[in-house]
């Protein structure tokens, strides 16, 4: 009997691993259970058979049951229970089971990656992706031969928490580099290129990536893309047009989001399919039918998010808006009426002040009195009413819909917004060491005590009389910038300088960028722009620090050169 109870375990195991959903686990474990109830083994066989078959419930008391024997078998049945709260995107839950296991097992640097995951998912922003680092870390001293998936599983996590693209570029540039097979990665790591104006990265990237498969659509758009922006940026510079102009229509950085988003299922199609599943009957009362790809034949109804919602229902009746439950009674608009309300903009620029001809914007909602919900540059949703600022609503419309199917009891997939205990307290305090007089000499003349400070700390200190001229290297890494007797740069060559350690108090040279990001942004330092010089394939990180620029310049991965600027200059 008992030869017989090991072989159908052995086989349940076996045939898991192969077809997970096959109904002869079910019958082999049951078959154990029938005999030996409580056998923990054939538990967890069985709950790894009703997870794969969407059985989450059943899956969730089967691996319950055996982490409340508090046997040998508990440390497998924590993190079964986290995997499945993690996919039910219950990310609370999913973050204590990871706590749990990393309670009863310190050595594995899976389970610590786990936690990161878990931390970010559920709103513990920064904490969960330094967690994610340190796994990292520890797989490369405790298990270098894993090193490989730990580097893409850190770039698949924190695509997954909706980590900044700078954040992602880092992560995903290190996962090619230990796997130049890494497909998925590699196509997203070119799309964030994009969205970091990185066209010609992104350019070289769809290249290489092409020539591995050549039928792949997303490859061929993001080649296409690329280069599409590089002969606008070649273009814009004839007419007068610069890279910060086409920065603030926030175009790129919604592309890079929609693909994202797509690929985590995130985006305005799949939420509009969930609401479809969620939808009061009163409210579904209101809807139009969508609109058919030959009645927008021809049409012009927006690009951002305007299209789908009326593909999806073509409006709503009007004055129907408080079908939706909310405070303000906003319908959705029908592609009549924003193509006659465009119209009528179009042909009275000036009698329209609010709908300003050189931005980005489309309207999808209205109260029927005269305010609109309206859809802006970098997609975020905002309501708009005659002769008052926009008022922020969402990040974007897809935001604005998932709302509406939590709200109506359905399945909200995004990761948490983040937890009030990862934002500051209080406003962060300045960054300090020699970064503070560098600040003081700004502006200052070459007089003054604050300059005297300045030549005190770095004595052999370079000064050019003009900004015409790049940083050049000299005796000890420092570069000043004085412009008609007054103090317009300081930069200092992290190489070189003997003392760079301690222009920054605190800051680790040799640390990841979105470290150092992240440590001056926690001590005040303000995010600015962000611009790439090709011909060195230096990134240069700008700042707003104490009324000035902070810029930082990284170089093949490394730290290169930080600057303090006057903000004028």
């Amino acid at each position: 009997m008992n030869d017989a109870v090991e072989r159908d375990l052995d086989l349940a195991w076996e045939l898991i691993g192969a077809q997970p959903t096959h109904p002869k686990v079910a019958e082999l474990a049951l078959r154990v259970l029938a005999t030996q109830p409580a056998r923990c083994s054939a538990l967890m066989v069985l709950g790894d058979h009703r997870e794969a078959c969407g059985e989450i419930d059943e899956a969730r008391r089967l691996f319950l049951q055996v982490a409340g024997q508090r046997n040998q078998w508990f440390t497998m049945a924590a993190r079964a229970l986290r995997h499945l709260e993690s996919g039910e995107r219950n990310h609370d839950e999913a973050l204590r089971w990871a706590r749990t296991v990393l309670g009863e097992d310190h050595e594995d640097w899976d389970d610590w990656m786990e936690l990161g995951h878990a931390q970010a998912l559920s709103g513990e922003h920064e904490a969960g992706w330094r967690q994610l680092d340190e796994a990292v870390a520890l797989c490369a001293r405790a298990a270098p031969d894993d090193l490989p998936k730990a580097l893409e599983k850190r770039a698949e996590y924190l695509l997954e928490s909706l980590a900044p693209p700078a954040r992602f570029i880092s992560a995903a540039e290190e996962a090619i580099q230990a796997n130049a097979a890494d497909s998925w990665v590699a196509a997203l790591l070119g799309y964030a290129y994009v969205a970091q104006y990185r066209f010609e990265d992104a350019e070289e990237l769809g290249l290489r990536l092409l020539r591995e498969d050549p039928t792949d659509g997303l490859l061929q758009t993001l080649l296409e893309t690329a280069r599409t922006m590089l002969r606008l940026v070649e273009k814009a510079r004839g007419d007068d047009i610069t890279l910060e102009d086409i920065q603030g229509t926030g175009a790129l950085e919604m592309a890079w989001q929609q693909i994202r988003d797509q690929r985590l299922g995130i985006d305005l199609p799949s939420a509009l399919a969930a609401l479809d599943a969620v939808l009061p009957d009163d409210l579904r009362a209101t809807l139009r039918p969508g609109a058919t790809p030959a009645d927008l034949a021809g049409k012009k109804v927006g690009s951002m998010a305007a299209k789908l919602l009326v593909a999806w229902h073509d409006g709503q009746q009007p004055g129907s808006g408080a079908a939706w439950g909310l405070a303000e009674p906003f319908r959705l608009m029908s592609a009549a009426e924003i193509i006659a309300m465009d119209t009528e903009i179009d042909a009275d620029q000036a009698g329209h002040p609010d709908w300003p001809e050189n931005e980005l914007w489309e309207q999808v909602m209205t109260d029927d009195a005269g305010a609109y919900l309206v859809v802006v540059a970098f997609g975020v949703l905002v309501k708009r009413r005659p002769g008052q600022p926009d008022e922020p609503v969402a990040d974007s419309m897809a935001d604005w819909i998932w709302d509406r199917v939590a709200g109506f009891g359905g399945r909200d997939p995004r990761p948490a917004s983040p937890k009030t205990e990862d934002l500051p307290a209080e406003p962060p305090s300045s960054l300090t060491g020699d970064i503070t007089t560098m600040c003081d000499a700004l502006n200052a003349s070459e007089q003054s005590a604050a300059y005297t400070e300045l030549r005190g700390l770095f004595p052999a200190l370079t000064v050019r009389r003009t900004e015409m001229a790049p940083d050049m290297p000299s005796a000890d890494g420092v570069n000043i910038v004085s412009l008609d007797g007054l103090v317009k740069r300081v930069t200092v060559d992290v190489g070189v300088c003997p003392r760079a350690d301690r222009v920054i108090s605190g800051l680790d040279l040799a640390g990841y960028s979105h470290q150092v990001d992240d440590f001056v942004r926690a001590s005040g330092a303000l995010a600015g722009d962000t611009w790439v010089n090709h011909a060195t394939g230096e990134t240069t990180v700008n700042y707003d620090f104490a009324g000035h620029r902070l810029g930082l310049v990284w170089g093949s991965g490394k730290l290169v050169r930080i600057f303090m600027a006057s903000a004028d200059s």
